[in-house]
């Protein structure tokens, strides 16, 4: 079987993911491609720009923002996993990412990620800018830790 580019890209968020100590399942939600349920009460949205070099655009559809919204009506832990062409993974958590993009919007909305030479992650989107950059290290440990408590979950 052909192994097609957005199975390499996923593949480098999913593989991060299970061999994180507090990794136990790994499911499909639904039939969009790269929304992903891990261990029963997290949901990722994975998404990829192919490019070699910063900065990184992400376009998301109106359908995906409503499943987004919907995974947040659920309620359930969310996170955008962007992955920039092969040289990091930028996690987003709800808080992050709903001050980037609007998420009842009907109209196509972006998100932008740039790295400056030796330096974090720096994010803007639709709404502006994140106001915080954001560690190349952070992932996968964002998507197991509890922010208030600050333990993982």
């Amino acid at each position: 079987m052909h192994i097609k580019k957005q199975q390499m890209y996923h593949g480098a968020v999913l593989t991060q993911i299970s061999e994180h100590q507090s990794f136990k399942a790994l499911n499909k939600v639904d039939k969009l491609y790269g929304h992903y349920l891990v261990n029963h009460d997290t949901r990722l949205f994975v998404k990829y720009a192919s490019s070699e070099s910063s900065p990184w655009t992400f376009q998301f559809e109106s359908h995906t923002l409503e499943a987004i919204q919907s995974d947040i009506n659920a309620p359930a832990r969310v996170f955008l996993c962007l992955v920039c062409g092969e040289e990091t993974v930028c996690a987003l958590d709800f808080q992050e990412f709903s001050n980037l993009v609007e998420l009842t919007s009907t109209e196509r909305q972006v998100i932008n990620v740039e790295v400056p030479p030796g330096g974090s992650m720096h994010v803007t989107g639709s709404l502006g800018e994140l106001g915080k950059t954001i560690r190349h290290n952070s992932f996968p440990d964002k998507v197991f830790t509890n922010v208030e408590e600050g333990q993982e979950v």
